[in-house]
């Protein structure tokens, strides 16, 4: 008797719910453009979806079919052809239509035929029926044509017509993403979804195993190598091999690295951008407190000790007090994976959840990954209640996602922001942001003293012998991280002018008088008392507030909203 063929998790789960009676009608989503595994006797042979799929029904059903609106109907053979036409014109000529003879390509006169098969008892059918989002793509009813309506229609009425239901037939969507479909087919009840996920370590390696190695060099193990391709497929990986035949270069962590990145920004279609810290934390001046703290966060993470890690971070206080610069630096103290978000909102409907879709999808498959949300009050919050309720959707998805317990370790989400008020307060609660960081503006004179002189180191900025720091010092009490930057960037200007490399103490003084820091004080007390009201421990805090009671900052929050008027808002 011959073996049952090993099947992908997702196949052996698709037939699982198939035989036991759930549903007759399914989705595959994810990452549905890949090269498969699929048995032949003692070989493994890597196919498309279509393959697969037409291989994997064609076990059991005696038609199965192929249809995009493109290509139209398609079979694996002339004998399934056959069948499926004599199925389908015997049951018309009962109700008295006339034989087939064309197969058109239009769904509207495509999706008929097809239900014409899958509802008769006396047929085994598998029908796949691929890029379905452009049979029923996601959109409002009102600004959809009649036929694209009645496309609907169709396939939510087949989910529960019990003569599908109480056939032996199978019908099966492909789509990579979800949301580019119509809700109402994906969210139908009888409609089973089932994810083909990106292959895991173990996928890898077997794929790995199975590529032509010849004339090409690998710096790494082929294990090692499985593991650090994590969030590739079967396709990308095969292209790494390609090019490094074409190009003659072996196969290394650095070549690896920079395939790995443009890919997968190119896969999320400009949503994340891939960090490179070229700084850690010796080229961060003062924050001492804060080092501390995030130094031991990503020496759990090295060794390993994922209960020790916090699900997410969120950095909180006024513009330029080196929020961002700090984030870089503890993703190269951590070695994680850095990836910020872009701007994944978009205006037409469904398509910033697909978007969100896209990267968590990305996020979840690298692992090790330092996922940063910048400006998080503004990316987060989109129109409020004139967006449709995208971004109710946007917010509900992060929570479902930082509530899910194994991704600690793996995957840390660091938001900044510096109105924290203007974000859902549910999403910033302990068990998805576990610690909130609160930054302030140099308070000590050592402090802005250490920022100077890092910036000089960062900047690669030249400096004349017997440079007296302290003028600057004394003069730039009250400046952010930012100020004191932009008072040595305007130095080297001055420097610039009269072709001089290195900075002297004039420079530094004219640099200073000219400088003007920001006059908007009253909105720079206001957030740095959110921060204040925000931070999730009390020693994090500098000597001025850390004895503030809850009521204090209440009412001085207050006061600040009043101040400020509608610029609070």
């Amino acid at each position: 008797m011959q073996r049952e063929p090993r099947l992908p998790r997702w196949a052996q789960e698709l037939k699982d719910r198939y035989l036991s009676g759930e549903a007759s009608m399914f989705m595959l989503h994810g990452n549905v453009r890949d090269l498969l595994p699929w048995e032949e006797g003692e070989q493994v042979r890597y196919l498309g979806m279509r393959s697969f799929l037409e291989r994997f029904l064609g076990r059991s059903k005696e038609i199965v079919i192929y249809y995009n609106c493109s290509e139209g109907f398609e079979f694996p053979d002339r004998a399934h052809r056959g069948r499926f036409l004599r199925a389908v014109n015997a049951r018309r000529v009962v109700e008295g239509e006339s034989e087939l003879v064309v197969l058109s390509r239009d769904p509207s006169d495509a999706l008929p035929v097809i239900e014409d098969l899958v509802t008769d008892p006396a047929q085994r059918a598998g029908v796949i029926i691929d890029y379905v989002e452009t049979i029923v793509p996601m959109g409002d009813l009102a600004f959809m044509s009649d036929s694209d309506k009645a496309n609907l229609v169709a396939l939510q009425r087949w989910a529960t017509d019990p003569g599908l239901l109480n056939s032996d037939n199978l019908v099966i969507l492909v789509s990579e993403n979800p949301s580019d479909v119509h809700r109402r087919v994906v969210s139908n009840a009888q409609l089973a979804a089932v994810e083909v996920p990106l292959p895991d370590d173990a996928e890898r390696l077997e794929f790995i195993r199975s590529v032509s190695r010849r004339g090409i060099e690998i710096e790494m193990p082929v294990q090692r190598l499985a593991e650090i391709t994590a969030g590739l497929n079967a396709i990308q990986i095969r292209g790494l091999f390609r090019q490094a035949q074409q190009s003659g270069q072996p196969i290394t962590y650095r070549s690896v690295s920079a395939r790995k990145k443009s890919i997968i920004e190119q896969e999320c279609h400009g949503l994340v951008e891939f960090v490179d810290p070229g700084h850690n934390f010796s080229h961060v001046g003062g924050l001492e407190r804060i080092k501390v703290d995030l130094m031991q966060m990503a020496t759990a993470i090295k060794k390993g000790h994922r209960n020790r890690v916090p699900m997410g971070v969120i950095f909180v206080g006024p513009m330029g007090t080196g929020k961002t610069f700090v984030a870089e630096a503890f993703a190269a103290e951590s070695g994680l994976t850095c990836l910020k978000f872009k701007n994944f909102r978009e205006k037409w409907v469904g398509s910033t959840e697909g978007n969100l879709e896209k990267i968590l999808h990305v996020v979840q498959a690298l692992g090790y990954v330092l996922l940063i949300i910048d400006e998080a009050d503004r990316s987060l919050s989109g129109g409020g209640d004139g967006d449709g309720g995208t971004s109710s959707r946007v917010v509900a998805r992060l929570k479902e996602f930082m509530s899910d317990t194994q991704h600690r370790g793996r995957v840390v989400t660091l938001m900044m922001t510096n109105r924290p008020d203007k974000i859902d307060t549910d999403l910033k609660r302990p068990g998805r942001f576990d610690v909130k960081i609160p930054f302030f503006f140099p308070e000590e004179d050592e402090e802005r003293l250490a920022i100077l002189q890092a910036i000089t180191r960062k900047n690669k900025l030249a400096l004349v012998d017997g440079i007296e720091w302290q003028p600057m010092v004394d003069g730039t009490k009250g400046y952010s991280g930012a100020e004191l930057e932009s008072v040595l960037l305007a130095a080297a200007r001055l420097a610039s002018i009269e072709d001089r490399e290195a900075l002297t103490q004039v420079d530094l003084e004219q640099a200073l008088v000219d400088v003007i820091p920001s006059r908007d004080t009253r909105m720079l007390d206001f957030m740095e008392m959110l921060a204040v009201f925000e931070a999730s421990a009390r020693r994090m805090l500098p000597a001025r507030h850390a004895d503030l009671s809850t009521d204090e900052v209440h009412n001085r929050l207050d006061r600040l909203r009043m101040a400020l008027g509608s610029r609070a808002g």
